[in-house]
């Protein structure tokens, strides 16, 4: 009897024991705890595939603020304003001076002489280029003149010239009327039509450029070139 006693005892602990750790296990249970720590096991050399950055929607060029050209204001009579200083040690003022007349009589079309001080070697003209719109590459479309005053100031070795009042003279039209004359200044702060303003400025603006380096080009002294060096 006592034989079976202790089986029957022995029974009853393993049953009470299995059922305590299914407790424990069974999520359902009452006793599962939430917080207890995952035991699931992490393979840390798995790759984790983040997903593919989108790429940012392309802005429609219609809705960006157009950007006009910006120029040079001369701060005192808040005129446009192009400058330019070269030194050229090899030339003599009276070089530049004889130079700087020449380049006006074959570049300068209709120039009207405004000051001709060659005591001060200084010289001022007024003075206009053909006006271009430029369609394409290879395609220009003449839209009147570029009229303005160019002063030119010369030292030993060295010159400047500024070009400023400028102003576009339209076309003619074909009935006879009158062209029309606005100032650079009034383009370039015009509310109205600021595409088409701008648009003229910086046409303007490229010839005008290319005028500069013209004119410093042509002032260069010519390479004298010694008689034994050859």
């Amino acid at each position: 009897m006592k034989y079976m006693y202790k089986l029957v005892v022995l029974a009853l602990l393993i049953f009470v024991s299995q059922y305590s750790i299914a407790q424990i296990q069974d999520p359902t249970s009452p006793t599962y705890d939430a917080t207890s720590p995952d035991t699931t096991v992490v393979d840390s050399n798995a790759i984790i595939e983040e997903s593919p950055a989108q790429p940012a929607a392309p802005i429609d060029p219609f809705l960006k603020p157009y950007e006009k050209i910006v120029l040079n204001i001369d701060s005192t009579t808040n005129l446009i304003t192009y400058n330019m200083i070269v030194e050229q040690e090899e030339s003599g003022s009276d070089s530049l001076y004889v130079r700087i007349k020449r380049w006006v009589q074959i570049n300068l079309d209709k120039s009207i002489k405004v000051e001709m001080d060659k005591r001060n070697q200084k010289l001022v003209y007024i003075a206009s280029i053909p006006a271009y719109t430029y369609i394409s590459k290879y395609t220009k479309r003449e839209i009147g003149r570029f009229e303005f005053k160019i002063t030119f100031l010369i030292k030993e070795g060295r010159y400047k010239f500024q070009i400023t009042n400028l102003v576009h003279e339209t076309v003619k039209p074909a009935d006879g009327g009158k062209s029309n004359r606005n100032y650079f200044e009034y383009y370039y702060t015009s509310t109205t039509k600021i595409r088409e303003n701008d648009i003229i400025l910086r046409n303007a603006n490229k010839d005008i450029l290319k005028m500069m380096e013209n004119i410093k080009l042509y002032l260069r002294e010519p390479v004298l070139i010694d008689e034994d060096d050859w």
